[in-house]
């Protein structure tokens, strides 16, 4: 069985500064409009405008924060109650920041690019796998047909700029964009692997994680050689994962306002505002870091 566990002064102070920056950089994020007529996006867009750089990479990003605000609303909850109690497990804050992960490391490795031919290149990589998982979902001859003739058309539209095999799906799936990823956030990709892994082990129930990634307390022995056990989360683990998560996905959010042509300072200054507005504050909260939250003047 899983036992609940006491969670450190360090371990929830961590948790909470996710789970609130996690908030503010999804609302800077939201804050970006359309692209600004000469942003980086309008030269990516106009390479191939039937199936926009822009709008694919945000639905990445949306994903990705769609998981960790999800996390954020159950670990650290804008309003509750004195008496209220969180209960932590193992298995979501893994299975969540995986989706994180994988949804943002996409967005982030199109937008890095470095040119507006190559991230179109990718972003048009990331299609044809997308229409691949799509074919693959459908049960009609009629219905795969469709798809197959959506990808036949957007490699004849790209042939003028790509050859068919520049923009087969990437390499390695969501691994392999993760560890294309990785350097981007300044992490090694063995490290990243071996995050993606223990997470995905846990989202898919397999029983290694529940050993490798928990502390393991012997109890009864019930039959010889057999004991029960209590099964405590690694609470270290669990920030690293939901840190990975976090790091790449604001990452990749600043990355798509800068390609937008956004006023990042800007939408950066009023999400601040926005959050300080909405958290509950401690008895014994200092004011000092209240007003730096908002931005106030000296």
């Amino acid at each position: 069985m899983t036992n609940q566990f006491p969670v450190s002064e360090d371990i929830s102070r961590a948790w909470t500064e996710i789970a609130q920056g996690a908030r503010l950089s999804h609302r800077a994020f939201s804050s970006v409009g359309d692209p600004a007529p000469g942003s980086n996006f309008t030269l990516i867009n106009a390479i191939y405008p039937w199936e926009k750089a822009s709008d694919w990479s945000r639905s990445y990003i949306d994903a990705a924060y769609e998981h960790l605000i999800h996390w954020a609303d159950f670990v650290a909850p804008f309003r509750f109650h004195p008496e209220q109690r969180v209960r932590q497990t193992l298995r979501p804050a893994y299975t969540l920041s995986r989706a994180a992960l994988e949804a943002s490391a996409q967005a982030l490795w199109m937008l890095e690019g470095g040119s507006a031919k190559e991230c179109a290149r990718r972003h048009l990589s990331l299609v044809r796998w997308d229409f691949h998982e799509h074919h693959a979902s459908k049960t009609t001859p009629e219905d795969k047909k469709t798809v197959k003739d959506r990808e036949a058309t957007l490699v004849e539209q790209s042939s003028g700029d790509f050859t068919e095999v520049e923009t087969r799906k990437p390499d390695g799936g969501y691994l392999g964009i993760i560890h294309k990823a990785a350097k981007l956030i300044e992490r090694r990709p063995a490290d990243l692997d071996r995050i993606w892994r223990a997470a995905s082990g846990a989202a898919h129930g397999k029983n290694w994680p529940s050993t490798d990634l928990q502390i393991v307390v012997p109890g009864e022995e019930y039959e010889p050689g057999q004991f029960r056990a209590i099964r405590i989360p690694d609470a270290d683990g669990m920030t690293e994962v939901l840190t990975a998560a976090y790091d790449m996905t604001s990452r990749a959010s600043l990355r798509y306002a800068d390609h937008a042509g956004a006023d990042i300072q800007a939408n950066i200054n009023e999400a601040r505002r926005w959050l300080a507005d909405q958290i509950t504050l401690k008895e014994d909260a200092d004011p000092e870091a209240l007003r730096r939250l908002r931005g106030d003047a000296e």
